[in-house]
């Protein structure tokens, strides 16, 4: 059982989602509260484990790899027992149980090719996985760091999106630097990614730089991309208690005209175009069953294109975007993906 959110907790959930780094006083002024309420409400909801401020850094910096989407059939175990094992494998971005022939679902996204393949082949070698789907991603449209869950009027979104500023909003095309880290960059980009609320100033202080250094670092890291921060949350306790799983057969050539629209949809988190069996994954959150079910009928069946659709509810999320979370406890570990090593 989670905590008990009042109306001013879940606008103030929803205008983080939007402007993650805004400060105490512009979230106040928009959200017509006072700033030392709004951050002692982040405080208690962060300790109690329904949320957490982290750094999405480019994909550039961590990975010259895509994402691989996995669909793991078991036999001889459960699937609780199959999820606690790959938890413990390298580079797996999410986790979870899923209905249908393939009960568990897991993201891979390894530092490059080669490492992907020693990752799956690790999965392919724990007791209990009788077959294997890979789902290799060829482009993404949404993100999860672009979910909202709607908690605000459309007035008070107008204004976080401005507080927040311009940001480069397909973190993965994010351009590296033209040259390697240095040391001091790389250490801002490591404590932004744990805490993308941090400071300029606790940065300074806690890597030993300059303030001004640091502002410097931390505003060009986040103007051009390469760290984008990113509101996780324990969706569950927020009323969304039903994530699902689209698998889609699109004709070639309808790609594109199947993924702007579903990208456009609420309850959609990502969107995805895979190589493999399937042309398009989609995962999205929605209130509950019959919710899903209105979707099925009133949302996704208006989009052309579609030849055949897979739907999968996801009975247990045990990990997304490397952040380790539970329904009942909450937000856990966050295993941050590593910065690609400097050149020799």
């Amino acid at each position: 059982m989670g905590p008990t959110l009042d109306e001013l907790d879940r606008r103030l959930v929803g205008a983080l989602h939007l402007a993650p780094r805004a400060t105490w006083d512009d979230l106040a002024a928009i959200l017509t509260a006072d700033a030392s309420t709004l951050k002692r409400r982040f405080d208690r909801l962060a300790e109690a484990g329904l949320c957490r401020v982290i750094g999405q850094i480019g994909w550039g910096m961590h990975s010259t790899a895509m994402p691989v989407h996995l669909f793991v059939d078991i036999s001889g175990e459960t699937p609780l027992a199959v999820l606690d094992r790959l938890g413990a494998l390298p580079h797996l971005q999410y986790l979870a149980q899923v209905s249908g022939d393939y009960p568990v679902y897991a993201t891979v996204h390894a530092p490059s090719e080669q490492a992907t393949s020693e990752v799956l082949d690790s999965v392919y070698a724990q007791p209990g996985i009788r077959r294997v789907i890979t789902l290799p991603s060829l482009r993404t449209l949404r993100r999860g760091a672009g979910w909202d869950p709607r908690l605000l009027t459309e007035r008070e979104r107008r204004n976080l999106l401005t507080v927040a500023g311009p940001t480069v909003e397909d973190v993965a095309a994010a351009v590296p630097p033209d040259r390697a880290l240095n040391e001091a960059e790389r250490t801002v980009m490591s404590m932004l990614q744990q805490d993308g609320r941090a400071s300029a100033a606790g940065i300074a202080r806690t890597a030993g730089l300059a303030t001004s250094t640091a502002h410097r670092m931390v505003r060009r890291m986040l103007d051009e991309g390469w760290v984008k921060p990113r509101f996780e949350v324990v969706s569950e306790w927020l009323g969304f208690l039903t994530t699902f799983v689209l698998r889609l057969r699109v004709p070639p050539g309808s790609t594109a005209d199947v993924m702007r629209p579903l990208a456009d949809l609420p309850q959609t988190r990502l969107v995805a175009h895979v190589a493999g069996d399937t042309s398009v994954l989609c995962m999205g959150l929605v209130a509950g069953r019959t919710a899903l079910a209105a979707f099925i009928d009133d949302e996704l069946a208006r989009i052309e294109g579609i030849d055949t659709v897979g739907i999968d509810v996801v009975l247990t999320e045990r990990r997304r975007y490397w952040v380790d979370r539970d329904s009942v406890t909450g937000i856990g570990r966050f295993h941050a993906p590593p910065l690609l090593p400097a050149p020799a």
